[in-house]
């Protein structure tokens, strides 16, 4: 499979998930969760990428819906897990220019959204992800400061 059509892939999933029902999408989000958690760090890491340098052809309410639906569902698997997938996604973000495509103030609006137990599991995951990098100075600086002051309090 060329790389080309690996990514049309990956545009269409993204594009068939944001607009399934959200049991289906939760349903479907899991699966892929599991199957991005079993993947080498680097292949994790190159279907991140890849799936973030999609999300600009999903409408802002669809990728606002399924990155709420994502964050549930990936707030449900074991915290080690969950530090490794946010420490991947830390490591690409400024590969990926995420936050030149999505407002960090709307991916906070989502992150408030959450119940409680999911936002402090994510977040304490997060947490460790940056802390436990040597270059976490560096990463900082990539996230936007009203992401970082919720990272670091």
């Amino acid at each position: 499979m060329n790389a080309n059509s690996s990514n049309d892939d990956i545009e269409n999933l993204l594009f068939i998930m944001a607009n399934l029902p959200d049991f289906l999408k939760t349903s479907v989000c899991r699966k892929k969760a599991k199957e991005l958690i079993e993947l080498t760090e680097s292949d994790k890491k190159d279907t991140i990428a890849r799936s973030l340098a999609s999300i600009n052809l999903i409408s802002q309410d669809k990728l606002i819906e399924l990155t709420k639906t994502w964050m549930k569902v990936i707030s449900e698997i074991s915290p080690s897990e969950l530090t490794k997938l946010m420490h991947a996604y830390l490591s690409i973000l400024e590969k990926v220019k995420l936050f030149d495509k999505l407002d960090g103030k709307v991916i906070l609006a989502i992150f408030s959204s959450l119940e409680e137990r999911e936002r402090m599991k994510l977040l304490d995951c997060m947490k460790e992800a940056v802390f436990l990098d040597p270059k976490r100075v560096e990463i900082l600086k990539k996230i936007p400061a009203d992401l970082v002051k919720v990272i670091i309090s």
